[in-house]
């Protein structure tokens, strides 16, 4: 079967003309601090082409992407009706377990109205979104991923030694599955008064048919996870900095990636405090729970597991799930390809050697020299420890 292509593949005038003031993260339509107004930017024509096609981009060949654009524009045109008179009703999601490398329930949304929807919303809303995260925050940010996010670690770290003694490591218990719809819609509310916004929001959030959870799988839940805690890092950024500050006489700093928080200070007993502290804030405010297996200790003791390195005072190492993985595919793509230099690396694993490289340079080195010298024959991680 021949694949179906879309009459607007290029077509990014949405991105050209921007809807956005520069780097403010204000709209032209709605330069106020609260959005009004601006519910039609959703179905403008622009946006709608523009969504189907980041929508399917790098999809291949799929039948409903394929049968989508058989009848792109009487597609296109429903979908402008279904959202200008409001009668769009998300479809029903299609379940599949995914093991990364625990079990996570993917609900995937029918492509067309519901995916293409998602990509109208975040078009509109998701660089307005962003300007209210604070700077240490990172997953599902453009130009502050997981490297972004090692490389603020490593620097405070390197630069304020005595005041990153001790690490406190925590993450949320089942946060995408239990973040509550109303605590979640009140939270929009703080700054989009559009009715018709909110409504078409209200839809997207309660399409799992339950009071708590956001599917996995939808373009829409990374983002309004990350803005679930948008207001809870400025709390903890602004407030409750000062009032460790006051109480404790030291600092802390934080770091956020998704629901996996590290907080770094110079006095344990001011992280057992802030411990309580955040437990309180999101349970009471956002009917979240901290996993059980939450963390204070010297960072030089066992170094920080996060964001898939292992990170103290001294360096940077590989996560060892990581290095395993990468050697696995090593051996196998070492039967086929000859690999004498660093070079191959690069060429042969782009992505692994891009993780590699962000590693402490004797701890890289090591494990392309052990590669080299090695071959096909297995390498023993602990020797790189």
């Amino acid at each position: 079967m021949a694949i179906a292509t879309t009459y607007y593949a290029s077509y990014n005038d949405f991105e050209d003309c921007g809807i956005y003031i520069g780097d403010t993260g204000k709209i032209f339509d709605c330069p106020s601090k609260k959005l009004k107004n601006v519910y039609h930017l959703i179905y403008s024509s622009a946006n709608l082409v523009h969504s189907q096609y980041t929508a399917q981009k790098g999809k291949g060949d799929r039948s409903e992407i394929n049968n989508f654009n058989e009848s792109i524009v009487e597609n296109l045109q429903s979908l402008y009706e279904m959202l200008a008179d409001e009668t769009y009703i998300p479809g029903k999601y299609k379940i599949r377990k995914i093991y990364d490398p625990k079990e996570r329930e993917l609900m995937i949304a029918p492509f067309f109205p519901d995916r293409i929807i998602h990509h109208c919303i975040i078009n509109v809303l998701g660089r307005f979104w962003q300007s209210q995260f604070i700077g240490n925050t990172y997953a599902c940010i453009k130009g502050r991923g997981v490297h972004k996010c090692l490389e603020d670690m490593h620097e405070a770290l390197i630069l304020d030694r005595s005041g990153t003694r001790y690490c406190l490591k925590i993450d949320i218990r089942k946060f995408y599955d239990n973040i509550d719809h109303a605590a979640l819609k009140a939270i929009i509310r703080l700054r989009i008064a559009d009715e018709q916004l909110l409504r078409l929001l209200d839809k997207i959030i309660d399409s799992n048919g339950k009071e708590k959870g956001l599917p996995i799988g939808n373009f829409t839940s990374q983002y309004l996870a990350n803005l679930y805690l948008a207001y809870f890092d400025h709390w903890v950024k602004e407030t409750l900095v000062k009032i460790v500050e006051k109480k404790f006489g030291c600092k802390y700093y934080f770091f956020r990636y998704m629901d996996d928080m590290v907080f770094l200070c110079s006095d344990k007993d001011a992280l057992h405090y802030v411990l309580d502290m955040i437990g309180l804030y999101l349970g009471a405010e956002l009917k979240v729970e901290i996993k059980a297996n939450w963390q204070i200790f010297p960072v030089d003791d066992r170094s920080i597991d996060y964001v898939g390195f292992k990170t103290n005072h001294y360096g940077i190492l590989l996560r060892k799930g990581i290095l395993k993985r990468f050697y696995t595919k090593f051996h196998k793509v070492s039967r086929q390809y000859e690999i004498k230099d660093e070079t191959a690396f690069k060429h042969l694993f782009p992505s692994e050697y891009g993780w590699i490289i962000r590693c402490s340079e004797e701890h890289s080195k090591f494990i392309f020299n052990n590669c080299i010298k090695n071959g096909k024959r297995c390498i023993d991680y602990q020797a790189a420890g």
